[in-house]
């Protein structure tokens, strides 16, 4: 349970997966995502209703609306819940105007500009003492952190293709939005100064400016 959170299961909505993500929201209760996040939880109750009603349950409109009233007019700053609130309020909106209405989600756009958050790596860190590094040798275990459009497939220090770690799900959350991915400093990394990390994928490449001495 503790590797379930508001990231994960709003990227289970946008993937329709309602009922995965229904269950996720269960699974953590109500005393957690009232200690943890709770307006955020509120938007993901609404978001979880929306993917539910168009999917043929009906019952769930009224969870919509009411998951609006929750959360109406607040904002967090956060890029993902600014663009969930969005769908949520126009959603919302429109059953309270259209009791009789019919609402169709279509797949989330793609391309340059449609993300929620913008594509970046934010650091990397050092697996063993959850630092950046200053100076790794060869075989070092690294984590990169950030956000990007799915799973990461590649990681190049350099150029260098670095070795990623594959994990269950359960242990790491590897799409989108905060987002990680594990790697070793390949053994036949050239000693001097990284001072390039790129992650790649599925239709995408990220590059950062992050520098460290291999040793």
């Amino acid at each position: 349970m503790d590797s379930i959170n508001t990231d994960h299961v709003y990227d289970s909505v946008q993937q329709h997966k309602c009922d995965y993500a229904r269950d996720k929201y269960d699974t953590v209760g109500p005393e957690r995502r009232a200690n943890s996040d709770p307006i955020t939880w509120n938007l993901l109750k609404g978001l979880i209703g929306i993917c539910l009603a168009v999917q043929g349950d009906e019952s769930e409109w009224e969870t919509v609306v009411d998951s609006y009233r929750d959360v109406r007019g607040i904002s967090t700053g956060n890029c993902k819940y600014e663009a969930g609130y969005r769908l949520l309020e126009a959603v919302a909106s429109f059953v309270q105007a259209h009791p009789d209405g019919k609402v169709l989600i279509d797949d989330a756009p793609t391309g340059p500009g449609s993300a929620a958050c913008p594509y970046r790596i934010q650091d990397v860190y050092v697996s063993a003492t959850g630092r950046s590094p200053e100076t790794v040798a060869p075989g070092t275990e690294l984590w990169a952190r950030g956000t990007w459009p799915s799973e990461v497939g590649r990681v190049l220090l350099n150029g260098t293709e670095a070795p990623v770690i594959r994990l269950p799900d359960s242990d790491q959350h590897s799409c989108c939005h905060n987002a990680s991915v594990s790697f070793t400093v390949p053994k036949n990394m050239p000693k001097g100064t990284v001072n390039e990390v790129t992650v790649t994928g599925a239709g995408f490449r990220i590059s950062a400016r992050i520098t460290f001495e291999v040793q």
